[in-house]
């Protein structure tokens, strides 16, 4: 049994139309909150003929079906939505009886949600124990509304929600409050939903977060028996020196054919390099080969290959010889990957082109030496780094990936938030 408090979502959805931007929002958040230990009911219309849902969220067909209207420039309710009103005000004090948290989606902005709003009011007047987060999706235009009124209507247990910090204030303003009836929370937009990963990456990056978190992230696909040709322990050096310039890093090797000991010993060599130049075995270095129990000892399948390029931004490729080199376009493929490349492989430059950097690392008929690899390795570090920084699409995609991923906005806004709302009086 979760220690989480249960969450209500409320809306008024008939069906989750998928060109419908609330339709993501709403899906992203009740998945997110099932996800993190919340027991999720998420409210719709009585009249739904949508989508199901995971056994994570109870889907509540119970929100009275009526014809609505705009109540944005009339001043009286009708008699048919004050009984709209008593009716959703009397069914959420009964539903919502042992629910802590609700969370609404329009219901207190919309002029055409305005009895679903005045309900919530009501509701929250028969419910003392219970907190209220109500989404603002856009700022209401015109003159404020008596029916907007959060203290008057609603009271000091009601807060909004708005998803930018620009435009708070005008919120607070719109709906006759003060600054601190305005909370902010960004939307979620999560490359595990908004490209449908399969089960299996989820569970995956659920594993091992640093693919979503960390700073640094590259996939490496190569066979147990060619770790050394595509050198991975230089792969492993120029990220431990990334790491020690503050970075937080994470380097997924999807490693193929590992069904034999001498295949094993192999690989716990590897991680004895990886702990040797401080990077953390299972948490910034991962084996795919030894992710449930072996089950993908043999290969990732091209999906979870291909799902996770799509985290990372990184893809140094020093391999000592190649005849292609298919993992390159493949990472490049996925959009916002920074490559590096190896000089001394002369093919490399016909298949990479001219964008990635280069540095030499030797190949099979070019041999290469450095006096000093503590210090060459550092530059490779400082300098692929600094090309980063100055790639639009690699930060851009880097920034959304860290910020706007559902783990990272429910631990800095959504715990804190409902953790706070206790004290609300």
């Amino acid at each position: 049994m979760s220690d989480k408090p249960k969450v209500a979502i409320l809306t008024n959805m008939m069906e989750f139309q998928p060109g419908y931007s609330l339709t993501g929002i709403v899906k992203d958040q009740a998945r997110m909150l099932a996800e993190h230990g919340h027991e999720v009911l998420l409210f719709v219309n009585d009249h739904y003929h949508g989508e199901t849902f995971s056994d994570d969220v109870t889907l509540k067909k119970v929100i009275p079906f009526t014809h609505l209207i705009d109540y944005q420039s009339m001043k009286d309710i009708t008699t048919e939505h004050s009984d709209i009103q008593r009716t959703t005000a009397a069914m959420l004090a009964t539903e919502l009886q042992d629910v802590p948290v609700v969370l609404t989606h329009d219901f207190v902005f919309s002029g055409w949600f305005m009895p679903y709003g005045l309900a919530c009011g009501d509701a929250g007047r028969m419910l003392p124990d219970t907190r209220w987060l109500h989404w603002i999706h856009s700022v209401p235009s015109g003159e404020p509304r008596d029916y907007w009124d959060l203290r008057k209507f609603y009271g000091t247990k009601h807060k909004l929600v708005y998803p930018n910090r620009t435009e708070s204030i005008r919120v607070s303003e719109s709906f006759r409050g003060w600054p601190d009836d305005v909370r902010v929370i960004p939307h979620i937009k999560d490359l595990r939903s908004w490209f449908e990963f399969s089960d299996d990456t989820c569970a995956f990056i659920d594993e091992f977060p640093a693919v979503m978190r960390a700073d640094i992230v590259q996939v490496y696909p190569a066979s147990v028996d060619r770790l050394e040709a595509k050198r991975v322990r230089e792969v492993m050096l120029i990220l431990s020196k990334m790491k020690k310039q503050g970075r937080s890093v994470c380097l997924v090797l999807a490693n193929q054919w590992a069904t034999t000991l001498r295949e094993q010993q192999s690989i716990d060599h590897y991680k004895k390099i990886a702990q040797r130049n401080g990077l953390k075995v299972g948490e910034e270095v991962i084996f795919t080969s030894e992710w449930l129990e072996g089950k993908y000892n043999v290969g990732l399948p091209s999906r979870i290959l291909r799902e996770l390029f799509q985290c990372s931004n990184l893809f140094i490729f020093p391999t000592r010889e190649e005849s292609f080199g298919l993992v390159l376009p493949e990472a490049a493929l996925a959009g916002g990957v920074y490559c590096v490349l190896n000089k001394s492989l002369n093919m490399m430059f016909e298949v990479g082109g001219l964008q990635p950097i280069y540095f030499d690392f030797g190949s099979h008929h070019m041999e290469f030496t450095c006096k000093n690899e503590e210090k060459y390795f550092t530059d490779i570090a400082l300098i692929t780094l600094g090309r980063m920084a100055q790639n639009e699409a690699v930060m851009t995609k880097t920034f959304m990936r860290q910020k706007y991923n559902w783990d990272s906005l429910y631990e800095r806004y959504y715990a804190p938030i409902m953790a706070e709302s206790q004290l609300w009086e």
